[in-house]
């Protein structure tokens, strides 16, 4: 399999393996509520099982890091390579160490701003579906900082979920293109 097509693929496949890995994780901490916690709760050095989070995490984080490479390749990526590398990150330190909150932070800001910063590549390209992924991070990015700010949640897993589901939607959107760039023989769009 060539390495634009197992991009795309994995792009494809990360929503399905977020929800699975989420469900099989939230399966072993039934005391977990989305409006209440952070997801970062399940990797807590005080939880004895946080090693399905945290393991979940860098699983999905490397996958993540395997299509984000596939899709600089290709000219439809620049930040989230290392996006998910911070992510790896917040796997790797529990919520307790110093290093997990500015790697979980900086996660959502590089994946947001790559989906902006690619999505006007995209758009002055003639791709106009480009513009509106744009102004999708960026509103997503907005009402993340919102719904933290104005404390409509005593817990951030329902802002994350928020960030989350942009992220991996790009990630589908991607995997189309890819696929579209390979087909059509022409490479970075």
């Amino acid at each position: 399999m060539d390495q634009i097509k197992l991009s795309a693929y994995i792009s494809f496949s990360l929503p399905l393996i977020f929800i699975v890995g989420l469900l099989i994780v939230l399966s072993q901490n039934p005391w977990f509520s989305f409006t209440d916690n952070a997801l970062s709760d399940m990797g807590s050095i005080r939880n004895p099982v946080n090693y399905y989070f945290n393991g979940f995490l860098m699983l999905f984080a490397v996958l993540g890091f395997i299509a984000a490479i596939g899709a600089l390749r290709n000219g439809l990526s620049y930040l989230m390579p290392l996006a998910m590398v911070f992510l790896f990150l917040v796997g790797v330190f529990p919520e307790e160490y110093a290093p997990h909150a500015p790697a979980a932070v900086l996660f959502y800001v590089l994946a947001l701003a790559d989906i902006a910063l690619v999505g006007i590549k995209l758009g002055r390209s003639g791709i106009s579906a480009g513009y509106i992924w744009s102004a999708l991070a960026v509103f997503t990015f907005a009402l993340m900082l919102y719904l933290v700010k104005a404390r409509v949640f005593r817990g951030l897993a329902i802002p994350e979920l928020v960030g989350a589901f942009t992220i991996l939607s790009w990630f589908v959107y991607i995997g189309l293109l890819q696929l579209e760039v390979r087909r059509n023989s022409y490479r970075n769009i």
